[in-house]
């Protein structure tokens, strides 16, 4: 039976990837709910055996708080944690903003992104050492933010195959299938290089014909707005409405992965110096606090409390089957977690240690581009040349990246801060005022 562990019991992602699991394995799973909260574990236990039944087969699942007898035995494992909660996330946002530094999200890069990662790494180190020597051969699938930081982390310490997961580039498909009306992806051919959340497509072609001609030709000396698809909802239900991504296109001539609220937070010009906003009803429970440059919206951690006792309420709904239990999504960890036990392979984008797959990076930091998994392991794939103006781009925040991975697991602060005073969202700052930000975060 295959041993699969899920590292947190995330109400969000347990519905979502168990069940893409269940449809990618014909054979019976066992299934491990590791969480610090053992009310979690077991509601997550109870959720995958009423799944499990609704599909007529026949998983296995336990609930587990002691993080070794869960790796026990392991063929896969799948982190969704967040070390500190929400608590922890609203001193990421607050603490900068009172230095003009305003976050859209706060969980990847900027002071908030470099205090998550301080916060996390430690964690991710002892994680990855549990993982060395108790299931050296589980196949790890990360989805932790900040992802390359996490990523980096495990890949340097444990001898596990190891990729960090994000769903971006399920939108960028999206719009591009929108712009040309396409029925589906299938024509669509993408190349991408970059980092996590600041990834760019490089190169694309629908059908046989290269795609930026075809791309310039549609937009016709205007703006890429004028041929954008509405803005929608990404794979979490967080909206965009893609006008940074059309902002960037008309600048620098490639696009940019579509998810604004993101993007903005690795471009200096758009969030430094407290910028003008407003508030926006959206649908949501609250308005959402939305910038007048190019519409970026914030999820603030308030939004996000709001949203979990609704997650608590859906999954007791499920397990006491008055709610349809959910369809697979497009999350591809389940495949390729399948492709690396039967050796079956696959192509995806994953994000992993730079090697040479993105020449101008920083070797060692941790890049985003297509990669095949299959039996041997995670092996990303060479874009070939990148664009200088895009490498100048994403090469401060590489840079400070694999310095704050190297700065947290030495406990070398003056590395650490290095990496914060490189980074545009403090560009306005002064030195001191760096230091003294860092030491409140």
């Amino acid at each position: 039976m295959t041993r699969i562990v899920f590292i947190g019991a995330s109400y969000n992602w347990v519905p979502r990837l168990a069940t893409d699991l269940m449809a990618a394995f014909d054979e019976p799973l066992e299934l491990r709910f590791l969480d610090l909260n053992p009310e979690a574990a077991r509601v997550c236990t109870e959720w995958a055996e009423a799944a499990s039944r609704q599909r007529g087969r026949s998983d296995r699942a336990a609930p587990f708080t002691d993080r070794r007898q869960a790796l026990e035995g392991a063929d896969a494992v799948l982190i969704t944690i967040s070390t500190g909660g929400l608590a922890a996330m609203e001193y990421d946002i607050a603490i900068p903003e009172r230095y003009g530094v305003f976050a859209t999200v706060g969980d990847t890069t900027g002071p908030g992104g470099w205090s998550r990662a301080i916060r996390n790494i430690p964690v991710f180190r002892g994680l990855a050492e549990d993982l060395a020597s108790v299931c050296p051969h589980a196949f790890v699938a990360n989805y932790t933010n900040p992802l390359a930081a996490t990523t980096a982390t495990l890949q340097q310490i444990c001898p596990n195959p190891v990729v960090g997961l994000c769903h971006a580039f399920f939108e960028m498909k999206d719009v591009i299938q929108g712009i040309f009306g396409l029925e589906d992806w299938g024509p669509i051919s993408i190349a991408v290089a970059g980092m996590n959340h600041f990834t760019w497509v490089v190169d694309f072609r629908i059908g046989r014909e290269q795609g930026y001609p075809l791309l310039r030709c549609k937009v016709a000396g205007r703006s890429l707005r004028a041929v954008l698809p509405q803005g929608s909802a990404d794979d979490i239900g967080i909206y965009s409405g893609h006008e940074l991504c059309a902002e960037l296109f008309d600048a620098f001539g490639y696009l940019p992965y579509p998810a604004d609220r993101h993007t903005s937070e690795f471009v200096s010009f758009v969030l430094i110096g407290s910028p003008p906003r407003g508030l926006l009803d959206v649908g949501e429970a609250e308005p959402v606090e939305t910038m007048e440059y190019c519409h970026v919206k914030r999820t603030s951690v308030a939004q996000r409390r709001s949203w979990l006792p609704g997650l608590t309420e859906r999954m007791r709904e499920m397990i006491a089957g008055t709610r349809p239990f959910p369809q697979p999504s497009r999350e591809t960890g389940s495949r390729m977690i399948r492709a690396y036990l039967h050796n079956e392979p696959f192509v995806d984008v994953v994000n992993a240690l730079n090697v040479g797959q993105v020449p101008g990076l920083p070797e060692g930091a941790c890049v985003e581009t297509l990669g095949v998994v299959d039996g041997l392991g995670v092996r990303p794939l060479a874009v070939g040349l990148v664009p200088e103006h895009l490498l100048e781009l994403m090469r401060p925040q590489a840079v400070a990246q694999k310095w704050i991975t190297a700065g947290a697991l030495a406990g070398d602060r003056e590395q650490l801060l290095q990496a914060l005073y490189r980074d545009p969202q403090c560009a306005h700052l002064k030195p001191h005022e760096v230091r003294q930000m860092a030491d409140e975060l």
